[in-house]
């Protein structure tokens, strides 16, 4: 948790000191069902459904779909404006730690 702080503290020093030269710093936090998060399920299933229950959309989100368009998003033009932000893509997880 500590290291994840001190990224979101970093990009927002750099989102400051680089924004001048039109660079946008973002941080995208995702809670998505990868290959690691597979084999936990496998490996402890009841105490994956109860970590997925606790999320408020009751899913993990897909990185193709959930994520991917999200990065997507701030990488475009569409974005330009948008820096030192921290996207929280959890289903709303981080709302309720």
């Amino acid at each position: 948790a500590a290291a994840k702080e001190a990224i979101r503290g970093m990009s927002k020093v750099a989102a400051l000191e680089w924004g001048r030269h039109n660079i946008r710093v973002n941080v995208v936090c995702p809670y998505a069902e990868t290959e690691s998060i597979r084999t936990w399920r496998e490996w402890d299933p009841k105490t994956y459904e109860r970590t997925v229950r606790a999320v408020p959309m009751g899913r993990l989100g897909d990185v193709t779909t959930d994520i991917g368009p999200a990065v997507c998003f701030l990488l475009s033009d569409e974005a330009a404006f948008v820096t030192a932000q921290t996207m929280m893509l959890d289903g709303g997880a981080a709302g309720f730690r």
